[in-house]
């Protein structure tokens, strides 16, 4: 979760040899050192009791000597995990004939995530194609001393550990280590083809929609994120199909609706006929001209950016999974999930707003502030309410005092579900808000709840009350339109409404 330099770090002989294999990690091999001779430390072995996903059988490493194995120490919930689950969905495809398997251990960090439901979920909705253990009490972690997420390991077709490293991969980097690996075995005859896990994918159910992320109801139209079919769906006021833009597959391609191509998108915005789109998974922003139906890229290369960048032309500047967006004046304010921050877009220039890209809770001027991936914003009064996901927060930017202050959370591993007011409430993981008067709807998402804060008495906290539609699954979008709350709900694959003057609800599209 926290960030650092991709760097495979071998491990190196030390004077006590029984130590954990934590211990080795925070040593490299420099150029001179005279602290240079390898050890074979063989890697640890599953737990016997490790429950296993998207396979046939438990998988051990016993049965992958004579193939070089990768594991991917990752949680759902953490956007650095994201953005290194295609890397492995390349190193997957490049090596499907070589003896070659990538392994993810699914380290939770919030309770939410320690759910093999919940993990399937995440495993169908980010195409994960490989082998999945579930690592609820970090017992493999610790075995391996890891210290963040992700994190990713290389093992020898001999069972031995070549190295660790934590933080996203960039392009080619697993491959050039396999190759490494794949190379020393063909030289010392230690490669084996067999011992390939039996995969059995979890596969994703047929509907309308697909883990819908984000939706945006205003007088031209609900909109729908439509985000695991890689589209934008416009619904008229009966919930049926009015348009759709893109889909099914995944693309990067501006033109009319049935030419676009969208990479999971997420939160919209809406000004004079025109909706933005946070295109996620092509790290771009998009404007979809509902007249003439034609979508053209704003912001963004389709491209991730390695770093947190200090902006520019926003046609040349690689962005980090932009996943909120809100109107406000004559631009865009960008809840830039991978980066930390919220950036601003205006007249063809895109850059950072608030926030240091440090990942934390910290609040003071707009950029030395810290917010902690970034995924639902809310304008309502000339300020900006922001669900700041990882810290379980919401955080507000006043642009007259010019800084952040937080009205809900107070720390990255503080979460749970508690109504109160302000810092003493809690919530877990929320992705969504929108405002209504003094009060904002919160998409309380690994609450499977959907809160309220009232602006008005002292941030007082509170969980709506809906009669009707029951059994929310991590709803990720909200959005206002007079007295009705629309919510995306998101593992149910639906759009529910609900009336927030009586409280009943009810399936709006599905």
């Amino acid at each position: 979760m926290k960030r650092s330099s991709y760097r495979i770090i071998p491990l190196i002989l030390l004077a006590a040899l029984a130590a954990p294999i934590g211990s080795f990690l925070a040593y490299g091999l420099e150029k001179d050192s005279k602290r240079t001779e390898a050890i074979e430390v063989k890697a640890p072995e599953f737990p016997k009791d490790t429950r296993w996903l998207n396979t046939e059988a438990p998988v051990t490493l016993a049965a992958m000597k004579g193939r070089v194995v990768v594991l991917d120490f990752w949680t759902y919930c953490c956007i650095n995990c994201l953005h290194a689950l295609p890397r492995l969905a390349a190193l997957d495809e490049k090596y499907k004939n070589r003896p070659v398997t990538v392994i993810g251990v699914h380290s939770g960090k919030f309770d939410q995530e320690k759910s093999d439901e919940k993990v399937k979920h995440a495993i169908r909705k980010y195409g994960v194609r490989h082998p999945v253990a579930m690592d609820d009490e970090y017992e493999i972690w610790t075995r391996w001393g890891v210290r963040a997420w992700p994190t990713v390991a290389f093992i020898r077709p001999d069972g031995t550990i070549y190295g660790v490293t934590s933080g996203e991969p960039d392009p080619g980097q697993l491959e050039t280590v396999v190759d490494q690996l794949l190379a020393e075995g063909e030289k010392t005859g230690t490669l084996s083809n067999g011992g390939a896990p039996a995969l059995r994918r979890e596969k994703p159910p047929g509907g309308r929609f697909l883990y819908p992320g984000k939706v945006l109801a205003v007088k031209e139209g609900v909109f729908v994120a439509d985000s695991g079919h890689h589209r934008v769906v416009r619904l008229d006021e009966a919930g049926a199909v009015s348009e759709t833009y893109g889909g099914p597959e995944a693309g990067f391609a501006d033109g009319p609706p049935d030419a676009v191509r969208f990479r999971e998108p997420q939160g919209m915005a809406i000004y004079e006929g025109r909706l933005f789109i946070a295109d996620r998974g092509n790290h771009a922003i998009r404007e979809l001209d509902l007249e003439s139906g034609r979508t053209k890229t704003l912001a963004g290369t389709g491209k991730k950016a390695r770093g947190i960048g200090s902006g520019g032309p926003a046609l040349s500047q690689a962005l980090r999974s932009p996943w909120a967006l809100a109107w406000r004046d004559s631009g865009l304010d960008v809840a830039m999930a991978g980066s930390h921050q919220i950036w601003r877009y205006e007249n063809g220039v895109i850059r950072p707003l608030a926030g240091s890209g440090l990942e934390n809770i910290l609040d003071g001027g707009l950029s030395g502030a810290a917010f902690a991936q970034p995924s639902g914003l809310a304008l309502s009064g000339g300020r900006l309410y922001v669900a700041d996901s990882e810290t379980s927060a919401v955080r507000v930017l006043d642009f007259g005092k010019r800084r952040v202050d937080t009205l809900v959370g107070s720390g990255l591993f503080d979460f749970g579900y508690v109504d109160g007011y302000g810092r003493a409430a809690k919530l877990q993981h929320p992705l969504g808000i929108t405002a209504r008067g003094d009060t904002l709807y919160i998409a309380d998402s690994f609450n499977n709840a959907i809160r309220t804060l009232d602006l008005a008495v002292k941030n007082r906290v509170g969980t709506l009350k809906m009669e009707g539609v029951r059994g929310l699954n991590e709803p990720s979008g909200l959005s206002v339109l007079g007295d009705i709350l629309y919510v995306a709900d998101t593992n149910r694959h639906r759009i529910l409404k609900v009336d927030l003057k009586t409280g009943r609800s009810e399936i709006f599209a599905e």
